[in-house]
């Protein structure tokens, strides 16, 4: 799967963000942000995703991502069935390390929760420790303001950064992420994910990381190993799937919103890289 860029914005008086999710389900995008993420399950269960590591999670599931790791919480199919009665909920907690500041963070009582932010690079799962205060302070902290929000925030992650955790992703995803090796690629990935409905321009894309067609053809395929068609129509797929998995969108809607202007040609790449139909794929997707 190929990540979308998600935007989080905060609130002009607030320096992060505190949100509360309730649903019958999780949304199932696969995404990222350059932003921390902190997010405890408080109802639910199914598989979660971050980087290369897909995990069962439930409630009680407690989990630090770092900035730009592509992560999704993905419920159980049993939340999907027409009789479920059950709900799924969270409280997450986006921030950037610079909320801190320098000479602050950079102080001796701020060592402890700089190191925890340095292994958040590969996103961390609680194990245990103090958790029914963690939990606690995080209950508490979506009706908490001010001055007292932020000082709630260092205390979590003081108490995390206290107890057991364990990394989720592996440096071979590192080694392996195409979109992390190059500030240049990161721009193109971001500039396809906001116009993949519309018409990509190859000779606008190496004018925005400032490079002629050849060169910038050359480079990308090197980083990436494949061509910028590919991975344009790749990416396409990607997000035809999603629609497929969490929408009742006719297939032929699905190819134009994905920005197919064939439905034939919608149809031809979806098995060429999913080695199925797109009503194939939305029937065996159901049936897990």
């Amino acid at each position: 799967m190929i990540p979308k860029v998600e935007q989080i914005e905060k609130r002009t008086n607030e320096s992060f963000v505190v949100g509360q999710y309730s649903s019958k389900w999780f949304e199932r995008t696969w995404h990222y942000h350059s932003e921390y993420e902190l997010l405890l399950i408080t109802k639910g269960f199914g598989t979660r995703v971050v980087g290369d590591n897909t995990s069962f999670f439930k409630e009680g599931d407690l989990v630090l991502v770092g900035g730009d790791i592509p992560h999704a919480w993905f419920s159980d199919p049993s939340f999907f069935k027409e009789d479920n009665e059950q709900h799924c909920e969270s409280i997450y907690i986006q921030f950037n390390r610079s909320i801190f500041g320098t000479q602050f963070a950079n102080s001796p009582e701020m060592q402890p929760i700089n190191l925890l932010l340095d292994d958040a690079k590969y996103g961390l799962k609680y194990l245990g420790g103090d958790f029914q205060n963690l939990v606690k302070q995080i209950s508490q902290l979506p009706n908490s303001n001010g001055l007292d929000r932020l000082l709630k925030l260092i205390k979590i992650l003081d108490v995390f950064k206290q107890g057991n955790y364990e990394p989720i992703v592996s440096q071979n995803y590192f080694n392996n992420s195409f979109i992390t090796k190059s500030v240049r690629i990161g721009k193109v990935h971001e500039y396809v994910i906001n116009n993949y409905m519309g018409d990509i321009s190859v000779q606008e894309v190496a004018k925005i990381v400032g490079m002629n067609v050849s060169s910038f053809c050359r480079f990308f395929k090197s980083r990436t190993k494949r061509t910028f068609s590919q991975y344009v129509k790749e990416l396409r797929i990607d997000f035809a799937q999603q629609l497929l998995i969490n929408t009742d969108l006719a297939s032929n809607q699905v190819g134009f919103e994905c920005g197919f202007s064939s439905i034939a040609y919608f149809n031809q790449c979806f098995k060429s890289v999913t080695g199925m139909s797109p009503l194939e794929y939305r029937s065996s997707f159901k049936l897990i």
